[in-house]
Parts: C-alpha cells; structure tokens; sequence
C-alpha cells in the first residue's frame, strides 16, 4: 500500500478512535498506544468562549455607557469586594444571579498516587457558588 494511502487511512482510523493511535512513519506501520493513551480533549463549540476580565469591563463599559477604564475599576472593586466579606467568612448573595460562601470541606482519607499509601488529606476552605434561579433558568433557555 502507498504510504499516502496509508496515512489517509490512518488519519480515518484516528479520527475514528479519537486519538488512540499513533504511526511509526519510518517502518510505515500503526503501532497501538493503550499504554501511551491520552484522550483528546472535548472540543468547543463555536459559540463558545472564554471571558476575562477585559472583555467583561469592555462589555460593562458598553452596557452601562461608562469608559473602558472606569469599568474595569468598577470590576475591579466588585471583585475585592467579594473577595474581602469571603475573607471575613460573610456569604455574598446577589439576588437573580446567585451567592457564593465559603465552606469547610471535612477531613478525609485519600490515597497517595505516587506510593498506593493511605493518606489524611486535611480540612480546607473553599469557596461555593450556588446560581440564583433567573441565571439557572437563563442558562437552560440558552
């Protein structure tokens, strides 16, 4: 078979079994790669997309007729202003769109990865958020 034959097909049989082959170009073969195996990652939709802080003060200022700089100010101060009453254990409830707080997570037991020993990994903090019902509802309309 001519290699370019081959590596179309390959190209077919990889697409087909997301990622889990790979060629030996050299001796022109597929070799499996169970051992070698890493999922592909779950590709985005195309109306997907990540937010950060500039498109979101870019999109504040817009909305609210502000400048760029004033919104990102007023982004910035929302942002310390939640981190702060977390940090003094208050919980932030916005109502419509949801309320974060923080909570203590118990002691548990675990395993380490490394060894297969039994570990105690200790009680942490962290923060929760829990989504208000216009933006649960907003999201399920979309």
């Amino acid at each position: 078979m001519p290699l370019q034959k081959l590596h179309n097909l390959v190209r077919v049989i990889a697409s087909v079994y997301k990622g889990c082959l790979k060629l030996n170009w050299q001796a022109a073969r597929v070799d499996s790669c169970k051992e070698d195996l890493v999922p592909m990652a779950k590709e985005k939709t195309a109306t997907a997309q990540t937010i950060g802080r500039q498109e979101l003060s870019r999109r504040i200022a817009k909305q609210a007729k502000l400048s760029q700089k004033q919104a990102s100010e007023v982004l910035e101060a929302t942002l310390d202003s939640i981190r702060e009453a977390l940090q003094n254990g208050d919980e932030v409830r916005l109502v419509g769109f949801g309320s974060f707080k923080v909570r203590t997570s118990a002691e548990r037991k675990g395993v380490n990865p490394r060894d297969g020993k039994e570990i105690v990994v200790p009680a942490k903090e962290r923060v929760r958020f829990s989504p208000g019902k216009e933006l649960s509802e907003a999201v399920e309309k979309k």
